[in-house]
């Protein structure tokens, strides 16, 4: 690039050459002018703390405070929920626990704040770290009692499961009770004798029904007990129908309670028409009123 001077005094013309490197030089100085002119002004804010700079400063700090403020609020207002969202949970499985211990009768339902408790009430504020501690105790207390409550839903579920397999049902509707469990003279003749059963005395062909749900594993004839029905209502529990004129089921087949097995009958060693009826756990017998209870009374 080419600059011409014109001067009325030299009464010539000049000519100026201006080349790349000169442009750069210029910008290199206009670059450097800028930075030391700024780190001067800086300086000199600092030094001399100028009002300006000060009230901009102040202002920069106060904004970044609220906004501090403001996060660490809104923080401790969505700790503060989840935490009660916690108790309310906790609340809740305190009632329900309670409510299943009354009815089941089963221990260690008992809350965990179930020990008497007073005082007036001093609110305690809590930090960041308070709250975070107490949700994290409150969540551990909640899965301990969700698991506690599982395994006590889960017993109570057994226990219903087991009574409902439990020989509770008269196995003849509308029959008298005639010998009863224990020592007895044996009908034939043959001295004292142990009645390991009770016997239900009700007219020929009367259906013999299970006292519970179960599977059959014997339907035969025994020389002793007849025509013979045994029924498995789980584990070693089994309930045994002698004495029958016929039988309604076969060996495998999954009985309900009240179902009809068989019929009243007088065969094998039997001195008239009547129903032998026993229960035996692990080949021991048992006592079927233990079973049978107050239903009993209907057949007396």
């Amino acid at each position: 690039m080419q600059i011409i001077l014109v001067s009325s005094r030299l009464g010539t013309a000049k000519t100026i050459h201006i080349g790349g490197r000169h442009i750069v030089a210029v910008f290199a100085l206009f670059l450097t002018s800028v930075f030391f002119g700024s780190a001067i002004l800086s300086w000199l804010s600092i030094q001399l703390r100028l009002p300006v700079v000060q009230e901009l400063v102040l202002s920069m700090q106060h904004r970044e405070a609220q906004q501090t403020e403001a996060f660490v609020k809104g923080n401790l207002q969505a700790l503060a929920a989840r935490l009660g969202e916690l108790q309310a949970q906790m609340v809740q499985l305190d009632g329900l626990g309670q409510r299943l211990s009354e009815r089941t009768g089963l221990p260690g339902l008992k809350p965990a704040n179930a020990e008497p408790q007073g005082g007036p009430y001093v609110p305690a504020p809590l930090s960041e770290s308070t709250l975070r501690g107490e949700i994290d105790r409150l969540a551990a207390q909640i899965q301990d009692r969700s698991e506690m409550l599982s395994a006590a839903e889960n017993r109570m579920r057994e226990k219903m499961v087991r009574k409902e397999f439990l020989p509770t049902t008269l196995p003849v509707a509308g029959a008298r009770l005639g010998s009863s469990f224990g020592r007895r003279l044996d009908p034939f003749g043959r001295g004292n004798a142990m009645h390991e059963g009770l016997d239900f005395v009700a007219p020929m062909g009367t259906p013999i029904l299970a006292a519970a749900g179960g599977v059959v594993v014997n339907a035969s004839y025994h020389p002793e007990f007849g025509n013979l029905v045994e029924i498995n209502h789980g584990g070693e529990l089994i309930s045994r129908y002698a004495h029958l004129s016929s039988i309604d089921v076969t060996v495998g087949m999954a009985v309900r309670r009240g179902q009809p097995v068989g019929r009243l009958g007088t065969t094998g060693r039997s001195t008239g028409p009547h129903l032998h009826f026993e229960v035996k756990e692990n080949g021991v017998a048992l006592n079927p009123a233990l079973f049978l209870g107050s239903q009993l009374a209907r057949a007396r």
